[in-house]
């Protein structure tokens, strides 16, 4: 996405991609990192030429990407694996870090469990693929690896190291303890640099291959997450919301927090100081996709009805009244407890028998709904968790969920409580962005970027159906609860 100076989207270039399942290991994924640093160019191409912009007024670029992915590469700078943050190949061999460090690697690192992260990756090589193991002389999240591939430089800003698992989230440093108990060579982590701190040059071969101009400015970036928090100039105290495919909610602090046992994340923020503890409802937006594409499947056009349906998603549920006529959706979005997280009941789908008299029979706006509804109840459940920390002083959602105005609306009855949302919804871009012109000089620092750059919609104040809305988020406890063990 090319930005301008106070924030203004000029374009954006879009490219799909997939992951491959290696054979005879299901539950990993990995991604060829040639074919990626292609749609990557691809992407950039398309911006630049989208917005018109000659390119020798693009000042600074920088990268953000989905956390917990790693880019392995030899000491030659070559890629030796490419793994998104599903890659679960890390389950086999996390016994490696619960026995070296046991609960100690969450209370130093933020992370659990440990299947999820680097350490874990690592040593399953070290176990199955040894040849490439040994010869790993560099270890990337997936956006630093872009800036090694647009400047030479190996670096990350502390946000994108606290989704590795070595990285010290206290002291905001590579942690010797973890690399050391694991016996890793903390040369193979990159440097660390603030976010919004120049980098490197793009080089003559990314230019080349991107098309962007060598010398151009490459700026420390950060994770998508806290890029999106960045978006929503998230603020101490705040809970931020990115509702997109997955839904993380954020609560801002400036002092490190960590406890034993706890059920959270606590990872470092872009902005020096300043922490993030996270409740994360995992898949959220997918599912509301998976039941829109479900309704649609038949229809002689589907993807045509899925664009229609989406289009005009405030319309088909305006007349569904709280609670989808007593329909309530157990399915995917979680209450964050990362000690469980391998933990996935059955779905279930509550609906009164349609047959009967005097019953509203289950309608595809009312299941619509239900799903979307099922979204917000976990959000308040993940809120609520956060709460528990510090009473949150403001509520920010941001994400492709909010192109529809039903979620923000729909999010501020169940919270019971005004929501504020950027009119931008592509938030870890638009975070990014803001990092890149900080980098460029545009502004002091990130705080000051995000101040200018960052444009807001009229708040969303909760309505009449706000007070319906507790008795449907307590129905939906029962039946989310029900499978789980829990009250």
């Amino acid at each position: 996405m090319l930005v301008a100076r106070h924030g203004e989207a000029l374009s954006i270039g879009r490219r799909s991609w997939s992951y491959t399942t290696p054979s005879e290991l299901e539950i990993a994924k990995e991604f060829n990192p040639q074919d990626f640093w292609k749609l990557t160019c691809a992407v950039i191409r398309e911006a630049m030429k989208k917005s018109g912009l000659p390119r020798v007024e693009i000042e600074a670029v920088t990268t953000t990407s989905q956390r917990h992915g790693a880019v392995f590469l030899n000491s030659d700078g070559e890629e030796l694996y490419g793994g998104p943050n599903v890659d679960a190949r890390g389950a086999m061999t996390q016994y490696v870090v619960e026995e070296a460090l046991g609960e100690r690697f969450h209370e130093i690192t933020g992370c659990w469990p440990p299947l999820v992260f680097a350490p874990s990756r690592l040593a399953w090589f070290e176990e199955e693929a040894p040849e490439i193991r040994n010869a790993v002389a560099h270890l990337l999240p997936i956006n630093d690896w872009l800036t090694y591939r647009l400047s030479g430089s190996f670096a990350a800003d502390p946000s994108s190291a606290s989704g590795t698992g070595f990285f010290d989230i206290k002291s905001r440093a590579w942690s010797p303890e973890v690399t050391d108990a694991l016996n890793v060579d903390r040369g193979i982590l990159p440097e660390i640099h603030n976010a919004g701190t120049f980098v490197g040059e793009v080089t003559a071969k990314a230019e080349r291959e991107c098309g962007l101009p060598k010398g151009t400015k490459v700026v420390q970036g950060g994770t998508d997450t806290h890029c999106a928090v960045l978006a929503s100039q998230g603020q101490v105290g705040d809970i931020v919301v990115i509702a997109g495919s997955t839904a993380p909610s954020m609560l801002v602090t400036d002092c490190h927090v960590c406890v034993p046992n706890q059920k959270l994340w606590t990872s470092c923020h872009v902005v020096p100081g300043q922490w993030t503890v996270e409740s994360n409802a995992m898949l959220t937006g997918a599912y509301l996709d998976w039941v829109v594409r479900l309704l649609c499947e038949r229809a002689e056009n589907p993807e045509k009805c899925v664009k229609k349906t989406f289009g005009s998603l405030t319309q088909l549920l305006a007349e569904v009244p709280p609670g989808s006529n007593e329909t309530y959706a157990a399915i995917g979005p979680n209450i964050m407890d990362c000690r469980r997280m391998t933990d996935v009941p059955q779905a279930r789908i509550v609906f009164p028998q349609p047959a009967l008299p005097n019953v509203i029979p289950l309608s595809s706006a009312s299941l619509i709904q239900a799903v979307l509804e099922n979204i917000a109840y976990s959000v308040r459940g993940n809120c609520d968790q956060l709460a528990e920390f510090a009473p949150p002083k403001a509520m920010k959602t941001i994400g492709g969920m909010t192109r529809a105005a039903v979620w923000p609306k729909l999010l501020a009855n169940v919270l019971g409580r005004p929501v504020r949302v950027p009119l931008q919804p592509e938030g870890s871009l638009l975070g990014a962005a803001v990092c890149a012109a900080s980098g460029a000089g545009w502004y002091s620092n990130l705080q000051e970027a995000a101040q200018a750059m960052v444009r807001w919609q009229p708040v969303i104040e909760p309505d009449a159906r706000a007070e319906a809305y507790k008795s449907c988020y307590s129905r939906w406890s029962e039946v989310w609860f029900a499978d789980r063990g829990e009250t």
